[in-house]
């Protein structure tokens, strides 16, 4: 008898929450009055929950779900919600999630206090929601709500910061000029390890592991940073992941602004297409697929956007140029390709120019002047800034930001999607400049652009 008792105990401590079975039920209380028929308040709270499962809403990360009242500190007083899970809502971590079931006061007298159940208020994607107090159900078992996802059921999906461990290599890139996702790595384990234990997929599902490189260049990208805007702000990019019989939104907020995360999630074990999407959000939107692991497009690629939106490590040209007889340069300090870019509309508030077609890009040269004159002329030379394209035509321009200087702080110009290299050279003439005056422009040879990333 003493060996089987041993043996119970040893494997209560193996678990990541244990739970205490209590030997009767126990009083259960709001305000101080008993809670009327807690149990069934249980029942129909697990009812509602299985169609939330059902959905896809929620995925499954234990053994059972149960709906469990949470202590609020005084002896027998529980919160007016109900916490069921455990679940794990997609887009979050590898833990354990909980969903809310409130509870409506019907009715109040000596005899306690009488509930019903409310809709469950389902966290939406990437959003966590737990209990603060210990768990408790009517029979008197007790668990902790943090508790580490042990089994991943269908619609699991959880983003994990990325700790270097070997996937196999895969490759494919989706972007637009706010975001840009690159599948960089792809495994299909039997068991995963995560800061919670070893999660394993239940019976059905196969778990999946992806690796992902993140540029939110709606962050990085100072472009984005202008104000004010003509109506709207740009609209943020919305990524999903698509697997067999479910779209799975990639919260952005659980992105890095740049680096590298894992995300792990499960298919039916028939498996079937799995793709990588991003949606461009707007007056111009825009769905782009790629399939994953391949990388193959699915659908009519964007050739602009099949492309990086610039080298990796950018190398400033300059051309010569006298500017009211002071000599000194105009450098690209950087470029930007892609097929949206913000310009300046009026002279103050900045909007969204999109490319005329398909097979066409913007093209965003970044400009500094080096030893020449200081005036806020950028409205007055934007005009001068000419862009070449091999063939020897000069690219339509699009817009520029002003900045503060002589020269525009970018310049905007259309060009062919699979264009290599362009020139940049400013006009020869005179303009007539704020403190300046009327100053003679003597640009030197053309500086050569190349675009070969």
């Amino acid at each position: 008898m003493r060996r089987v008792v041993l043996v119970c105990l040893l494997l209560a401590g193996c678990g990541a929450a244990p739970e205490r079975t209590g030997a009767e039920p126990v009083p259960l209380t709001i305000g101080g009055r008993p809670v009327v028929d807690a149990q069934g308040l249980q029942v129909q709270a697990e009812a509602e929950l299985s169609y939330t499962i059902g959905f896809g809403y929620v995925a499954r990360a234990g053994d059972a779900v149960n709906c469990w009242f949470a202590r609020t500190g005084a002896q027998g007083e529980v919160d007016r919600r109900l916490w069921c899970g455990p679940v794990q809502v997609p887009g979050t971590a590898a833990s354990t999630d909980w969903v809310p079931v409130p509870l409506k006061e019907v009715e109040q007298n000596d005899g306690g206090v009488r509930l019903e159940v409310e809709p469950p208020q389902v966290p939406g994607p990437g959003s966590r929601s737990t209990p603060l107090g210990r768990l408790v159900r009517t029979d008197g078992r007790e668990a902790d709500a943090d508790q580490g996802a042990e089994l991943a059921g269908p619609d699991f999906l959880a983003v994990q910061p990325d700790d270097g461990r070997p996937l196999d290599a895969a490759s494919g890139l989706v972007r637009d000029d706010q975001l840009a996702l690159r599948i960089t790595g792809y495994g299909s384990p039997e068991s995963w390890t995560t800061e919670r234990g070893e999660l394993r997929a239940e019976h059905g599902v196969r778990l999946r592991v992806l690796r992902l490189s993140v540029e939110r260049l709606r962050e990085t990208d100072s472009a984005f940073r202008q104000t004010p805007w003509t109506g709207w702000l740009p609209q943020p990019p919305e990524a999903a992941l698509q697997v067999p019989g479910k779209r799975h939104p990639l919260p952005t907020d659980r992105l890095p602004e740049t680096g590298s995360v894992f995300v792990v999630y499960t298919v039916p074990d028939a498996g079937g297409q799995e793709a990588l999407v991003l949606n461009t959000v707007g007056a111009k939107s825009l769905e782009q697929r790629v399939e994953v692991p391949s990388g193959a497009a699915l659908g009519e690629p964007v050739p602009a956007l099949r492309r990086p939106a610039g080298p990796e490590q950018p190398t400033p040209v300059a051309q010569r140029v006298k500017v009211g007889g002071k000599e000194g340069s105009l450098q690209v300090e950087r470029v930007r390709l892609g097929r949206q870019r913000p310009v300046n509309v009026d002279g103050q508030r900045y909007g969204l120019a999109t490319a005329s077609a398909p097979d066409k890009a913007l093209l965003e040269l970044r400009l500094q002047g080096k030893d020449l004159p200081e005036t806020t002329g950028a409205a007055l030379t934007k005009d001068l800034v000419a862009v070449t394209l091999p063939d020897g035509t000069r690219a339509p321009a699009v817009g520029a930001r002003y900045g503060g200087d002589t020269f525009p702080v970018a310049v905007v110009v259309e060009v062919p999607a699979d264009v290599r290299s362009v020139s940049v050279a400013v006009t020869a003439g005179t303009v007539d400049l704020p403190i300046l005056g009327q100053v003679a422009i003597e640009p030197g040879d053309p500086a050569v652009v190349p675009l070969d990333f």
